[in-house]
């Protein structure tokens, strides 16, 4: 049913592009255009590690670096219907570089139609209502917490939980209908997870042939106050690996209340079965996540915080353990320039009492940020 619905929505669209090409051609205004853009981030920071597994404590100053190039191509066709390009570049070895994402939308009154290497509907239509992800005002509490204050070695429990299982970047087939009455329903289908083009899958089989993802979301205003909710599911079908188990799977859910200038949000993630029923390792991840933000013109504070859990062990009874949080600032010098300022504390407790996998401290950062 999933397959012939996504089929289907395909297929329409195809129709109406057809009867628009000859309009499209005849039209100078109407041809397609490009534009660029991206950002680039400097950062300055000093960390302390209380313990860093093996390797006892580290005090320590460093320099990170990020950057994107994007291409954006555009074009609208006589009946309306609007097309859309899009290829994130990475361009610092600090995130390996190459192609992050690569994708053409093509969306009407019909809704949204997504083709190529890009996130899922899930993942989505959640992340930005799960806690940190919807109040930070600076750098990333899941991404950045872990660049400074080092996750052990075999630590299961990452920050980086959103509901990204059935696929991530791999290429997929996604469509969002109109929003009604605050209301949007988003799906994608993953054909495969193998052959050109595709980045390997999220969880570590190497036989997932086909996934899916389904969420949706609600939006509504009452006066000052505004609500965000939206819960996504994913699933993805595997063959001949022996698991003997359910397929691996995974939920996420968050709100977000806006009163004013202030915003609160939380968000609750689950995966399950990541590995086959034999493996001895990381069955499955649970995460909390919660934060706040105000504005006060140029000026934005925030507050985040995450508590995660990841079987890392089935036959140990504990699990792997992360707790951290961020305190930001930020500061708009201008159009598409940010000062920023982070305080971080991160606490990774491994299951294995004694052991080495084990890891607590707190980093201080500042950094420019330009988007152009």
């Amino acid at each position: 049913m999933k397959k012939q619905l996504m089929a289907t929505t395909a297929l329409v669209v195809a129709s109406a592009l057809a009867t628009s090409g000859a309009a499209l051609a005849q039209k100078k205004s109407s041809r397609p255009s490009l534009s660029i853009g991206g950002w680039y981030e400097a950062v300055l920071g000093a960390v302390d590690d209380n313990e860093n597994g093996a390797n006892g404590q580290h005090i320590g100053f460093d320099v990170h670096h990020d950057s994107e190039v994007h291409f954006k191509g555009s074009a609208k066709l006589d009946n309306g219907i609007r097309i859309r390009t899009r290829m994130e570049i990475e361009t610092d070895t600090d995130n390996a570089g190459g192609v992050d994402e690569s994708y053409v939308n093509i969306s009407g009154g019909f809704g949204q139609l997504r083709l190529g290497a890009e996130d899922g509907a899930g993942h989505l239509l959640t992340t930005g209502t799960l806690g940190h992800w919807a109040t930070n005002v600076a750098s990333s509490l899941a991404f950045e917490t872990q660049k400074w204050i080092d996750p052990p070695a075999g630590h299961a429990a990452g920050a980086v939980n959103r509901l990204d299982i059935g696929g991530g970047d791999d290429s997929k087939l996604t469509y969002f209908t109109p929003r009604i009455e605050g209301l949007t329903l988003g799906v994608s289908y993953m054909p495969s997870f193998q052959g050109n083009n595709n980045s390997a899958p999220e969880s570590v089989s190497s036989n997932e042939f086909e996934g899916y993802q389904a969420a949706l979301r609600y939006q509504r205003k009452f006066g000052k106050a505004a609500i965000t909710v939206a819960a996504g599911y994913a699933s993805i079908h595997e063959q001949g690996d022996g698991r003997n188990q359910e397929r691996p799977g995974g939920f996420a859910g968050g709100i977000i209340i806006d009163y004013g200038n202030f915003r609160g949000s939380f968000g609750y993630t689950h995966e399950w079965n990541l590995t086959a029923e034999t493996a001895a390792t990381n069955g499955g991840n649970e995460s909390f996540d919660t934060g706040i933000r105000y504005r006060m013109g140029r000026n934005h504070f925030s507050l985040g915080y995450m508590d995660v859990e990841n079987e890392g062990l089935r036959a140990n009874e504990a699990n792997d353990t992360t707790n951290m949080g961020m305190l930001s600032y930020r500061r708009d010098l201008g159009p598409g320039v940010q000062y920023r300022l982070n305080f971080m504390w991160a606490d990774h407790e491994g299951e294995v009492v004694g052991s080495t996998d084990d890891n607590d401290g707190v980093a201080l950062t500042t950094g420019i940020r330009v988007a152009f």
